[in-house]
């Protein structure tokens, strides 16, 4: 890497190639600060974590600043476009870098020369930043002020708008504030696979020093939470063939379980969600399968947990799961709510669930086929039904569905209230609660 720069710019031929010098000492930052101050709207700012300073060099001439830092903490676009949940994002952000501030300066300004440097740049930037920081970035990240641009530079470098910033900015004191400017995000894959690498189990040998511990764990339950679920499911029936029965039922049985308590809607987002448990996770819910090369745990691919789902005796299923959510849930929380998802193709075609209200978590749960005679209305009702399931003292909400007197009996009966809406298209129902609301700061 060559150092010291000069600062001071000149007009150079546009036929003369463009090499990058890397920022190698203070001076070398020096210059580039000075550089950012005199000319960039935005001044020269403050990088976050590690950084990295490119000048693009024309013979003696620098003709364009880029410096890269980390990535911003939480984008939900970008997260989005990703893949990532939050316990993802924490432990895989290094290996997303920001162009905190990229300057071509005033006297070097010439038609495409900012994207021939943005180019430039890009195409070195993962072997520099491994160089200098031991680890290879997959994907890039920066804004635009479409106050002042419309980020001409980011689209012919392909660069892809992943949506608006919220309008906050981060001050000294780490609070976000309210700056009622949204800017225009834009990514970068800095390999062809970025998305599909940031996601997976595991990512490449030299993007494994930019992982970071911490973040919480990957599962909301802890480690001793996590082996009374597995037992929860040692009676259940192994419907597997015997050559069939590559990890133990009860460790499978808890990731399909775990899945749906972390949020998963189908059998490809709870494998997603469960895939990325640590080692001593794996044990504890009871994985024995190690790879022969580094001897880390196995976990069931796609296909394994989806086969078994469809599989199993749902109802012994629901059944030991339910029981272990009342067992650990103590008396439920006032206010439920009563949901239903699609959770496959098999015989298990939809998941009635009882969730808290505060944050979703499942406290009771049911499997329904959607077919008349297993509906999601009647498996709702004989949810709420179940001995197991506690209804005192809690209110219990669910969509028009449900408003049907066999089960709103249920719930007053076990000593619930429950708020339900109502159609107009069922006229009767809809006069009768017109009449009784009347008079009351209910109907408006």
């Amino acid at each position: 890497m060559e150092s010291n720069p000069t600062a001071t710019p000149r007009t150079a031929s546009s036929t003369v190639p463009l090499r990058i010098r890397t920022a190698a000492t203070p001076a070398d930052w020096q210059i580039a600060h000075g550089l950012l101050d005199e000319e960039h709207l935005l001044g020269a700012g403050r990088e976050a974590g590690d950084r990295l300073c490119q000048f693009i060099v024309q013979e003696d001439e620098i003709v364009a600043v880029l410096v890269w830092c980390a990535a911003a903490w939480h984008l939900q676009d970008r997260d989005t476009m990703i893949g990532w949940d939050p316990v993802t994002r924490s432990q895989r952000l290094k290996l997303v870098v920001q162009l905190r501030r990229f300057l071509v300066p005033g006297k070097s300004r010439r038609p495409n020369l900012a994207s021939q440097c943005l180019g430039l740049a890009l195409r070195e930037l993962p072997a520099r930043w491994h160089a200098e920081h031991g680890y290879r970035p997959l994907m890039a990240e920066s804004f635009s002020d479409p106050e002042s641009h419309h980020g001409t530079v980011y689209k012919v470098t392909n660069w892809t708008c992943a949506g608006d910033t919220k309008g906050f900015s981060q001050d000294h004191t780490d609070y976000y504030l309210p700056n009622d400017r949204p800017k225009k995000l834009w990514l970068k894959p800095l390999d062809k696979n970025a998305c599909v690498l940031l996601c997976a189990p595991e990512v490449p040998d030299d993007c494994q020093a930019g992982l970071t511990g911490g973040g919480g764990a990957r599962s909301p339950l802890k480690v001793g939470q996590l082996k009374t679920l597995r037992d929860a499911f040692l009676e259940v029936p192994d419907p597997r063939r015997p050559q069939s029965r590559r990890h133990p039922l009860s460790a499978m049985l808890t990731l399909l379980a775990l899945g749906l308590l972390m949020g998963g809607r189908d059998m490809k987002n709870i494998w997603r969600r469960v895939a990325k448990l640590d080692a001593g996770q794996r044990a504890a819910i009871g994985l024995k399968v190690r790879h022969k090369e580094s001897g880390r745990l196995k976990m069931p691919g796609y296909d394994a947990l989806n086969d078994l789902m469809n599989k199993i005796d749902p109802k012994a299923y629901a059944a030991a799961l339910t029981g272990w959510l009342q067992a650990n849930s103590g008396i439920l929380p006032r206010s439920l709510a009563i949901d239903g998802k699609s959770i496959g193709d098999g015989k298990c075609g939809m998941i009635i669930t009882l969730c808290r209200h505060e944050d979703g978590r499942p406290v009771a749960m049911i499997p329904a086929t959607g077919k008349k005679e297993d509906s999601e209305a009647s498996e709702a009702r004989a949810l709420l039904a179940d001995p197991q399931v506690r209804l005192e003292n809690a209110l219990v909400t669910a969509d028009p569905l449900h408003n049907k007197e066999p089960t709103l009996r249920v719930v007053i009966e076990k000593g619930g209230d429950y708020l339900i809406g109502t159609k107009g298209n069922t006229s009767k129902r809809l006069d009768t609660v017109e009449k009784a609301l009347q008079d009351t700061p209910f109907l408006t």
